[in-house]
């Protein structure tokens, strides 16, 4: 959940260099964060397109997105990021 609040941030190339590295790192280990950063890449790649994202994309950034509306058990993540993130 920790690396979902900072995603969209570490997307957009706007973290530090610590979190983007962490960031990174997690995704790349992380099925659910890869899977969830690739949606939001297509996103972002189809509105600089000019295009609207497809459904299937929009519908899994949407439920993604509720879910960090509410707070959820720590095991909905492949991996746990520790007591020091940023």
């Amino acid at each position: 959940m920790q690396v979902a609040r900072v995603l969209q941030t570490y997307l957009d190339g706007e973290a530090d260099e610590v979190t983007a590295q962490r960031v990174a790192a997690h995704v790349e280990d992380c099925r659910r964060c890869g899977l969830e950063t690739a949606v939001y890449q297509e996103i972002k790649n189809s509105l600089a397109r000019q295009e609207l994202p497809n459904e299937t994309a929009m519908a899994r950034l949407r439920a993604f997105g509720a879910t960090l509306l509410t707070p959820g058990p720590a095991e909905a993540c492949d991996e746990t990021v520790g007591p020091d993130w940023a």
